[in-house]
């Protein structure tokens, strides 16, 4: 017992030296600007943000597709975009989504029981609800690869975001409530 976790506690210890191994540093920062060239001129979003953590989690970066120009932003925020932003672990060569932005609801979704006590629902529910998957934590090849998977992902967000709010500036939600509802 004593012994698996000392071997643990090696491994460990293993594992966070190579992520601050100026090699893999070097390594990680020439991906990143691989992947900058291979998004910047091929998305079909209006922004892509690049960000990273620095010194405390080298191998992390996070990618933000943003639909919005900065002058439409709510209030002149950009949390309060329509946005996907993509969380990219370098060193485990996985990626999944770390946030996205929120619509208002529509009239339709205010009479459903999911959403009674919600203002707004955020852009992977809208896909969701209209028969999308979510976007779950995933392996990929390479950089290309990776801009591909989180690109088309983008699209289909978009494509539903687009058909729940009828077009940009995607601000609510613009189905009716039914009869049916309405009578409920």
């Amino acid at each position: 017992m004593a012994q698996n976790y000392f071997k643990q506690m090696q491994e460990t210890m293993a594992k966070e030296k190579a992520m601050r191994d100026p090699e893999n540093r070097q390594k990680w920062e020439g991906e990143r600007e691989q992947l900058r060239d291979i998004t910047l001129p091929k998305t079909s979003a209006k922004h892509v943000y690049f960000d990273k953590l620095g010194g405390l989690c080298p191998y992390l970066l996070f990618v933000r597709f943003d639909a919005l120009d900065k002058k439409d932003y709510p209030n002149g925020i950009a949390e309060n975009s329509v946005y996907v932003t993509f969380e990219i672990n370098l060193y485990h060569k996985k990626v999944e989504v770390f946030q996205n932005g929120a619509i208002w609801l529509s009239p339709k979704d205010k009479t459903l029981p999911q959403y009674k006590y919600l203002a707004m629902k955020s852009m992977q529910n809208v896909l969701v609800d209209k028969g999308g998957k979510k976007f779950r934590k995933q392996g990929y090849k390479d950089m290309a690869d990776l801009f591909k998977r989180m690109e088309t992902y983008y699209k289909n967000v978009m494509q539903a975001v687009t058909e729940y709010t009828g077009g940009y500036p995607y601000k609510e939600g613009i189905e009716q409530p039914t009869e049916d509802a309405k009578a409920a």
